[in-house]
């Protein structure tokens, strides 16, 4: 399924390289066979093992660029996912950042940009909590299209607007 230099996504991580596919003996557990992982633009090392379903759930094969393409353009359509209730609200927005659907993502981003828009309406800002899941969704999205598509990070928003037909995104001071 997965092979050596292929690049991934692997839930939270984001992009990463398999630079091995090794035999590892975790305590006093019986040896399995483990991709080894490295995120991109880190030395750090992730562990997936080969045959655990549950762990697997959470590593996919890159978007293509058609596919990158045709999420952005379904972007204004995605399902919002607002919980009013704060602790529910950080347990779905986990659950759904561990995985790395780029729909749950995009839905996320959505959803708080939407939030974000209406709480600036009134002089408030998104909870920490909240700020921090868009940063995290944001970072991953936009890790995977930069990889994909061939372009430095700080260029994706550019590119998605231009995408929508939309005016460019002016950043606001804090």
């Amino acid at each position: 399924m997965f092979a050596i230099d292929d690049h991934v996504v692997y839930g939270g991580t984001g992009v990463c390289r398999i630079t091995a596919v090794k035999s590892l003996q975790f305590g006093n557990a019986e040896a399995q066979e483990y991709y080894v992982l490295q995120p991109l633009g880190t030395d750090s090392l992730t562990y997936v093992s080969t045959t655990s379903k549950a762990q697997l759930a959470h590593m996919r094969h890159l978007l293509t660029r058609e596919e990158i393409l045709a999420l952005i353009h379904g972007m204004p359509f995605e399902e919002s996912v607002w919980l009013d209730n704060e602790r529910k609200r950080a347990e779905l927005f986990s659950i759904k950042l561990r995985t790395g659907n780029c729909h749950d993502l995009v839905g996320l981003v959505r959803t708080l940009y939407h939030e974000q828009n209406q709480k600036r309406g009134m002089g408030k800002r998104l909870t920490y909590a909240d700020a921090r899941v868009m940063d995290a969704a944001e970072r991953l999205l936009h890790e995977e299209f930069a990889f994909v598509l061939g372009m430095q990070i700080d260029e994706v928003v550019s590119f998605i607007e231009a995408q929508l037909g939309l005016p460019p995104c002016v950043e606001q001071s804090a």
